[in-house]
């Protein structure tokens, strides 16, 4: 059968979640298909620990890759798999531009006695978080808020073609992709944690589409507390500022290749698949099973 008639048919049925889960469960339909079946509806997801989480899938790519591919042949196998095993040892973690709460939620039931905090902005999609939150019996402490350098508000732009892509900074989506921007509350997570009591950090994940210079200059403590760190670095511009913030604080780099593993690098550049993994020497050992060697 041809695949642009299957979809067809598949577009038509009723209730597509419960009649593919068998299929999902059996494995063996290509991924060339499977990237095109989208779902609506709850799902579980396990997670490498043996616990799984449930998420509200939207049918959107990212829920549909988790889908038919669960962490271990779905969507950013290896960030997430390193996420897991440092989440294991980690008493607080923080999901910066959290979105729906994926790495939240691995984090959570990776290491179930963390706190978890998660941050996210935007509206819409903090919805979608909470729904996800509760579904798992309210485990995440969740912030409707953006993160940056100091306390305040900031115009949010939002592409409208893009479901995952948000950002403080305009220029983000490019200049022919439609946006719409509002009004979103900021604080610096130095000020907030001293807030809430929190006075250690152990892993943080920072995705923030441009932001993340911004993010860290309003996180003093980093340095002090050095966590684990999952990084997005979109640029040339971003990486020379989170090298240099590193600078002198001990930290290990490895480049993400989302195919192959962890890659041992001296510098931090773009990448092809964006996300570095920071760390200090003695977290090298939790990573082990995911690093090669260029």
């Amino acid at each position: 059968m041809k695949l642009g008639l299957f979809r067809t048919i598949y577009a038509l049925l009723p209730g597509r979640i419960y009649l593919m889960e068998p299929l999902r469960r059996w494995g063996r339909l290509p991924m060339s298909w499977t990237r095109h079946l989208f779902v609506h509806g709850t799902m579980t997801i396990q997670s490498g620990a043996g616990r799984g989480f449930r998420m509200f899938n939207q049918g959107h790519y990212i829920e549909t890759l988790l889908f038919w591919g669960g962490l271990e042949r779905g969507w950013e196998r290896v960030s997430s798999g390193a996420w897991t095993a440092l989440s294991r040892e980690a008493h607080t973690v923080l999901d910066v531009g959290a979105n729906t709460g994926i790495y939240s939620l691995i984090a959570w039931s990776s290491n179930p006695r963390a706190q978890v905090h998660a941050f996210e902005p935007v509206p819409r999609v903090f919805e979608i978080l909470e729904r996800n939150n509760d579904l798992n019996g309210q485990p995440l402490h969740l912030h409707r808020l953006a993160c940056g350098a100091e306390d305040g508000e900031a115009t949010l732009y939002e592409g409208t073609d893009n479901h995952y892509e948000a950002s403080l900074l305009q220029d983000t989506h490019g200049k022919n992709q439609k946006q719409q921007s509002y009004t979103v509350q900021v604080r610096s997570l130095d000020r907030l944690l001293s807030e809430e009591g929190i006075h250690g950090v152990d892993l943080v994940k920072i995705d923030v589409e441009k932001f993340e210079p911004q993010v860290l200059a309003g996180f003093q403590q980093f340095k002090v507390w050095k966590p684990s760190l999952l990084i997005e670095i979109l640029d040339e511009s971003i990486a020379s500022y989170v090298e240099d913030f590193m600078k002198d604080l001990g930290y290990l780099y490895f480049n993400v290749d989302e195919e192959k593993g962890l890659v041992p690098t001296q510098r931090l550049s773009k990448s092809a698949t964006y996300n570095y993994v920071l760390v200090q020497a003695e977290k090298v050992p939790l990573l082990q099973p995911w690093i090669v060697q260029a």
